[in-house]
């Protein structure tokens, strides 16, 4: 938590990386969502047979779009934890 200021003085920054900013940061709900629906597909890729690959004309379609998912979940929750929130608050009279 923040220091506490005088009434009428403006409050200092967040504390960066504080668990409130963590909970409402959409990298993290994005970078989650997109590495659960990864997952599901890279298992739904792995478990297709010959006749989901002949509709798909060869390509395992299931298994790229979940690695794809996955790197760019990796990404999000990568540049979350990186570059965190900093958010000034002040009060207002």
């Amino acid at each position: 938590m923040s220091e506490p200021t005088e009434p009428g003085q403006p409050q200092s920054t967040v504390a960066t990386g504080s668990r409130m900013q963590r909970l409402f940061d959409l990298r993290y709900v994005i970078g989650v969502l997109m590495g659960v629906y990864g997952v599901i597909l890279v298992i739904r890729g792995a478990l297709d047979g010959p006749e989901q690959l002949a509709r798909a004309a060869g390509t395992e379609i299931n298994l790229w779009t979940g690695i794809a998912l996955l790197v760019v979940a990796a990404i999000f929750l990568i540049w979350a934890r990186l570059r965190p929130l900093g958010i000034d608050v002040t009060e207002e009279e």
